[in-house]
């Protein structure tokens, strides 16, 4: 026998073990399997390794983006945006009326009218609001009509009578005299073939002609209120104690930090409050003769209507002596019913350029020369054409220094025109505009009369501010995605066919109370002013452009003005705001002894409480969103600080107001508003669309532009109505709502698209009868 060696086998070969590397058919298959595995895996190395380079590459070269910690928190579509169309949301009815006897009533509305004369007594005794004070300047700027402060009586009366009956319900008797005017079964006769639109929007909407969408009526609700008591007081915690004054949640939640969005212009904001000023004007209370009301007084009397903001002891306006900030409540507005108190909107819900107008025929004619539909206009030395001048000194906007030089602020067709010099310019160049397609008008139609010349120019404006609302501002707002799905756009050809007689255009409480209001978070700070030379641009702190528009009497000012929206960032639109609307609202740093500003933020959230809108987990609920039920619900739909923030001010999640919690969400993809915000803005709009009657694009609209006038009204841009008034601007860029990039160059003027008003020329053409008799009969040209 041999001996081993290392050839040996060490096991017999009939014992020996199958191994799994025996070649078969299936090993071979697995083997190639394990190799494509290995590759896909080494070919999605390089995919990442690739990608990553290409990344850091890009972010090394590209410019700096502020807007990065934003994008990174932004929210994608929700649900109820992304699968439903069920919008306009149905208003929640809580106007279930009950009848009363006319015995019942009548002592109800007695027991009112003796809270109104008890009101007046008061108001014999109680100081004004000193007139150099910046509270003066914002009772004077929130502008009540002498129209709405009379209506605001009968809604105090209302309101006392509804307290007599101690019912959360409506009480109703149509025939009481008090109330008969506001009901809706009040005859009022239509021409259905009228071709303009009333100043006061009646007869828009031809089942209810005095109700959706007329001025001085009350705001829409889309939620019953949430008052204290079910009928007035304004709203209190969940367990019934007062919530935490706005003025603390404005410092700990609204805290002062700049974000800048360098994607648009401060022109967003110019335009979203001049058209919020066509939409919304909320009538406050004020004594008989229409004197401000002092809040903050030692006197021992106070006005019943006096809801004053009250401070903490640490807060910093303390060391100005001040316990409290001036604040009225909203005038109640009168109704066919007993019941909750509502507020008064004093324009029309349309965009139908009220705004410029006035939005009744009494302030139109004051404003109109009845010459070739046009105007009024003040012409300086240098033949500029500005707005005519209101020489009424008690008009919180008029100084005497100016008023020696000869300069005034200025009359248009809405009193909050002064508050700012934006949106003074705003009125400028639409006055103009007005003035521009009169002309134009009137040079290819001489057998045109002064009232028709100007009923044509202002539908032509109210058409083309429309235009500009849906295809420049709202995309900016809500998104192309949102737009296009809701229908929103603006049609690219044809007509409009959704006009729907049974939505209500009616603007919302909630919408004019808060969620319009949202533009104040993205006003910077600093405000830019440019001449030709670009390169050398001057900043103005904002307040100092509050109530100063005496800047325009200057040559070149008006130019510098737009020159400096078109070219300066807003803030991000998120829960963060300027000190200069914290602190120094409506203040003047020249007045001695120096007066601290108001804050807006906590002006905002006062009058949501005001007006009863509940609080912002029940808004949540409305637009099909998580209805939170703690804190903690809304980790993924708040920003994280801002939570923080809330909780350390608010006891319980259902306390948050509207205007805080809204503000505070992250914003949706392609857009600047959060979920909820979104949601109610989006409703308002589609309801001012589909219901109204004269809309532009509308087939139904009483003898509608023709196609080819429409087309020209789509040239429309807030780019051309600019560089058509404005005195020598010579270059802008065609998106003025957006900042300068690649695809939004400087363009000349003369490169951008405007409507061809020779669309409107009429025709004469003459119809022989028998003998040597014929008539003239018009036709538009086409």
């Amino acid at each position: 026998m041999s001996l081993p060696s290392e050839r040996t086998r060490l096991l017999p070969r009939v014992n020996r073990p199958d191994y799994v590397f025996d070649v078969t058919i299936n090993s071979t298959r697995k083997k190639r399997v394990k190799q494509f595995q290995y590759c896909m895996y080494a070919l999605l190395l390089c995919i990442i390794v690739v990608a990553l380079v290409a990344t850091i590459s890009i972010s090394i070269n590209a410019p700096e983006d502020t807007n990065s910690a934003l994008n990174n928190t932004e929210t994608d579509m929700p649900v109820f945006l992304m699968f439903t169309s069920s919008l306009p949301i149905p208003d929640v009815d809580y106007k279930n009326c009950t009848t009363s006897s006319n015995a019942i009533l009548k002592e109800s509305i007695q027991i009112g009218k003796q809270a109104l004369k008890d009101r007046q007594e008061v108001e014999k005794i109680i100081p004004s609001v000193p007139v150099l004070s910046p509270s003066y300047r914002h009772q004077k700027i929130v502008a009540t009509s002498a129209k709405a402060r009379n209506l605001s009586h009968i809604g105090y009366i209302k309101e006392f009578a509804t307290k007599h009956f101690h019912r959360r319900e409506r009480v109703c008797n149509g025939s009481t005299p008090i109330f008969k005017e506001f009901c809706e079964n009040k005859t009022i006769e239509c021409n259905v073939f009228q071709k303009f639109r009333t100043y006061n929007g009646s007869c828009n909407n031809l089942k209810r002609p005095g109700y959706h969408g007329v001025s001085y009526r009350p705001f829409r609700r889309s939620l019953p209120p949430d008052y204290a008591d079910g009928i007035s007081k304004p709203r209190a915690s969940k367990n019934g104690t007062p919530l935490p004054s706005a003025r603390t949640v404005s410092l700990e939640v609204h805290r002062p930090y700049q974000k800048a969005d360098t994607k648009f212009t401060v022109m967003l904001a110019a335009w979203g409050q001049f058209l919020d000023h066509d939409m919304t004007a909320t009538a406050l209370s004020q004594k008989v003769d229409g004197g401000t009301i002092s809040c903050c007084s030692t006197e021992s009397f106070t006005h019943p209507e006096c809801f004053p903001v009250e401070l903490d002891s640490s807060d910093p306006f303390v060391k100005y002596n001040l316990t409290c900030m001036e604040f009225v409540r909203s005038a109640p507005a009168p109704t066919c019913c007993l019941g909750p108190r509502e507020q008064l909107n004093q324009v029309t819900s349309f965009i139908d350029g009220s705004v410029i107008y006035g939005a009744d025929e009494e302030l139109a004619e004051k404003l109109r020369t009845f010459v070739n539909g046009t105007l009024r206009m003040f012409v300086t030395e240098d033949e500029r054409a500005l707005l005519p001048v209101s020489e009424d000194p008690s008009d919180g906007c008029n100084r005497e220094e100016e008023e020696m030089k000869g300069r005034y602020c200025f009359l248009t067709g809405d009193a909050r025109a002064n508050e700012n010099l934006h949106l003074t310019s705003m009125h400028l160049l639409w006055a103009r505009q007005h003035n521009l397609l009169a002309s134009n008008l009137s040079r290819i139609n001489p057998h045109w009369d002064d009232e028709r010349i100007f009923q044509e120019a202002r539908r032509i404006v109210g058409a083309q501010m429309q235009h500009i609302t849906y295809n420049e501002f709202l995309p900016a707002l809500l998104g192309k995605n949102i737009m296009n799905k809701f229908d929103l756009s603006p049609q690219t050809r044809g007509y409009f066919r959704k006009y729907n007689e049974s939505i209500n255009p009616s603007i919302a409480n909630n919408f004019a109370t808060a969620a319009f209001r949202f533009a104040h978070s993205i006003i910077p700070g600093l405000m830019k002013f440019l001449a030709n030379d670009t390169s050398s641009p001057e900043y103005i702190q904002m307040h100092k452009m509050l109530f100063d528009p005496f800047k325009l009497y200057e040559p070149g000012e008006f130019d510098r003005t737009l020159r400096g929206a078109m070219n300066t960032s807003i803030e991000a639109s998120d829960s963060y705001f300027t000190n200069e609307l914290k602190s120094h609202l409506f203040e003047r740093t020249s007045e001695a002894p120096k007066r601290c500003g108001l804050d807006l933020v906590s002006l905002n959230i006062q009058r949501g409480r005001d007006h009863g809108l509940p609080g912002y987990s029940k808004w949540r609920k409305h637009c099909g969103l998580n209805e939170p039920t703690k804190f903690d619900d809304l980790e993924n739909a708040v920003d994280g600080e801002a939570l923080r923030n809330i909780k350390a001010v608010y006891k319980n999640v259902d306390d948050i107001d509207l205007y805080t919690g809204a503000l505070s969400e992250r914003p949706i993809k392609e857009s600047v508003l959060g979920p909820t915000l979104t949601c109610l803005i989006l409703d308002q709009f589609i309801r001012v669309k589909q219901g109204d009657r004269f809309w532009y694009e509308n087939f139904q609209n009483p003898q509608a532009f023709t196609l080819q006038q429409l087309d020209e009204i789509r040239k429309t841009s807030l780019a051309n109505i600019i560089c058509d008034n404005a005195d020598t601007l010579e270059v802008v860029q065609p998106e003025v709502m957006r900042r300068l990039d690649l695809k939004n160059k400087y363009v000349p003027c003369s490169a951008v698209a405007r409507p061809n008003i020779a669309l409107w020329k009429e025709k004469l053409e003459s119809l022989e009868m028998n003998g040597d008799n014929s008539i003239k009969i018009s036709t538009v040209s086409l």
